[in-house]
């Protein structure tokens, strides 16, 4: 569907005509055909993302984050943050996702593991070779427990290549998120709601 004709829809259902068919256009099209709105976890690729034309807009958008309070503590640097910033479209996701590591988990397992220890969300910036912009650029992008997972620790050293994590990836994967780890084996800190 091209830019035209998504613009020509979003009209007809009275929202902004930006060609991009984000949160507010699906649930306009939903409500007019009085259907359900599907549950997203087919995202886009990186290369959709990057082009600036998939569901997640341009590049560094911040009207388009939103901060969301995490179900358990999460620190950043040692200190415990009060919300995570994030696009709006994987806000639902994220929040989900968190909920059910808590709930298989619980607190005591997950500070163990270092499932708490939060390296970040958006972050306007390019990825480490300067090519092109990060998914943390879209706040699509979370890292976790970064001090044991840096990009070049491979599996078994990186702490969320474990076992016992199988099942945080399982659930990030079932809300849509890719892990480059188990991916990839590089950079296990890192998940992001957009294919490779």
């Amino acid at each position: 569907m091209n830019t035209e004709t998504i613009k020509l829809i979003q009209r007809k259902v009275g929202v902004t005509a930006d060609g991009i068919i984000g949160e507010k256009t699906l649930a306009a099209i939903c409500k007019a055909l009085d259907i359900s709105q599907p549950v997203c976890t087919q995202w886009p690729t990186q290369a959709e993302v990057r082009s600036g034309k998939s569901m997640f807009g341009h590049v560094g958008c911040e009207e388009n984050l939103v901060n969301i309070v995490p179900p358990y503590p999460l620190y950043y640097d040692g200190t415990k943050v009060k919300t995570i910033r994030v696009h709006k479209l994987i806000a639902d996701a994220v929040s989900q996702a968190l909920q059910e590591v808590l709930d298989h988990y619980g607190l005591e397992s997950i500070h163990r593991l270092g499932l708490d220890q939060y390296s970040g969300s958006y972050n306007y910036r390019k990825t480490t070779s300067g090519s092109s912009y990060s998914m943390h650029a879209w706040g699509i992008a979370l890292d976790f427990a970064a001090e044991k997972n840096a990009y070049s620790t491979h599996k078994p050293h990186a702490s969320l290549s474990i076992a016992e994590c199988e099942k945080w990836w399982e659930i990030w994967e079932a809300h849509g998120a890719v892990s480059l780890g188990r991916e990839r084996d590089v950079d296990w800190m890192h998940l992001q709601f957009a294919r490779l």
